[in-house]
């Protein structure tokens, strides 16, 4: 069976790419911040309104969870307020399509009373990403593949080196397509579909392509999946 995985951005016209949600949270806060990360066909390394993304303050509040991209325009792998910039999201051009992207990311840094951080991320990945590697910035510490599993919690003395102090760390984002396959996968399965809500409701049957905005439109927030036969997308609808 043949399973497609897309996300959507409902902008004024649709736009495709390949995203990826990652989410941080830990035992001193009920807050859980997530980053978004991916490609879209035309996208700049730095702040793409049109694709939600915002420069944020250089100085964020550590008394919660806390987790925000680095946009790294000078790839020199550390945070310079003359030249970079933070963002809860790091959208960049699908073209020329590399084996490996690497994405930088800030969370909390570790305190004396923090008993865990738990990573979680959607799984299937997005469509044409092959994988992605969670690595300290020491590049040996901490290695995570963001696979089946859909989480990985840290504990301090984990590594039998006392409490951990991740604060700066990367993604290294695997890939296998670029974004014109997954506007002919659209083209191709797109023509009448149902729609159900990410726990699986039903929220309407034999929906015609042209007509999937609309009803989009009038939903919230959220996560939701498209069946077409046998094939399923996971649209996100940023409102």
């Amino acid at each position: 069976m043949k399973y497609l995985l897309m996300s959507i951005f409902l902008l004024p016209t649709m736009v495709f790419g390949q995203f990826f949600n990652f989410t941080h949270e830990d035992n001193t806060s009920s807050t859980k911040p997530a980053v978004i990360i991916g490609f879209v066909k035309g996208a700049t390394d730095g702040i793409d309104a049109a694709l939600g993304e915002k420069e944020l303050p250089p100085l964020h509040p550590f008394n919660s969870a806390h987790i925000v991209a680095i946009l790294d325009l000078n790839k020199d792998g550390s945070f310079s307020s003359s030249v970079d910039m933070f963002s809860y999201r790091d959208i960049r051009n699908t073209e020329p399509l590399s084996i490996a992207d690497t994405f930088w990311v800030q969370v909390s840094p570790w305190k004396a009373d923090k008993k865990w951080m738990k990573f979680s991320w959607d799984y299937p990945l997005g469509t044409g990403i092959d994988s992605i590697v969670f690595t300290d910035k020491g590049g040996v510490a901490l290695r995570i593949n963001c696979d089946i599993k859909k989480s990985y919690t840290i504990l301090p003395n984990e590594f039998g080196v006392g409490p951990i102090t991740i604060e700066n760390f990367h993604l290294i984002v695997y890939r296998s397509q670029g974004i014109s396959s997954i506007e002919d996968d659209l083209a191709y399965d797109m023509k009448s579909s149902d729609m159900y809500s990410s726990n699986g409701v039903l929220i309407a049957k034999n929906i015609p392509s042209d007509q999937m905005k609309n009803i989009l439109q009038d939903q919230p927030f959220g996560v939701f999946f498209i069946r077409t036969g046998t094939s399923v997308q996971s649209i996100v609808n940023y409102k």
